[in-house]
């Protein structure tokens, strides 16, 4: 299996993940989590993301960052690091990444939903995956749209209160 193949269903995987949390949300209903717009598809040939559009206060490093943070989030969930994986997701009660009981939480339920998908997320899937097969772009809303390997993804990504690039995953 080729490395595209191989990231487009450990992508899928990701996907089911926020499906399944989100359809186990404990976060005190919708109103409290930004929905992204649709996704554009960005192609691996493109080896950085898509400059801003000029439409909020989003610059090209925000999406290098937001990048880098997926990036770290797949190789942490690659680890089976599910407190790692979930220190990018945000908690809309702090405004920033989980703590405590809510961590807790978090991994708990990350881990039971991949552990269902073990044909798809095998250590070392996320391996080669790099800054030129992930792309972050504006999704309006003041939320980040991202492609892994020219394939959407439906997880946005904010910014926590602290700055940092957070996937919106309800947990």
């Amino acid at each position: 299996m080729d490395l595209r193949t191989t990231v487009t269903r450990a992508a899928t995987g990701v996907g089911a993940l926020a499906l399944v949390l989100g359809a186990a949300a404990c976060t005190g209903g919708d109103d409290e989590q930004p929905t992204a717009a649709p996704t554009q598809t960005a192609t691996t040939s493109e080896a950085a993301p898509q400059p801003s559009d000029g439409g909020g206060d989003v610059t090209d490093e925000d999406l290098t960052a937001a990048a880098d943070r997926f990036i770290e989030f797949l190789q942490a969930m690659d680890d089976g690091d599910w407190d790692a994986a979930c220190t990018h997701v945000l908690d809309p009660e702090t405004g920033t990444a989980p703590e405590g009981e809510r961590l807790q939480l978090c991994a708990e339920r990350g881990e039971a939903v991949m552990g269902e998908y073990g044909d798809v997320l095998q250590p070392g899937t996320f391996d080669d995956v790099d800054s030129s097969m992930v792309i972050a772009q504006e999704a309006g809303d003041d939320t980040l749209a991202l492609s892994v390997a020219g394939e959407p993804m439906d997880i946005p990504m904010v910014r926590g209160d602290d700055g940092q690039w957070y996937l919106s995953i309800p947990f």
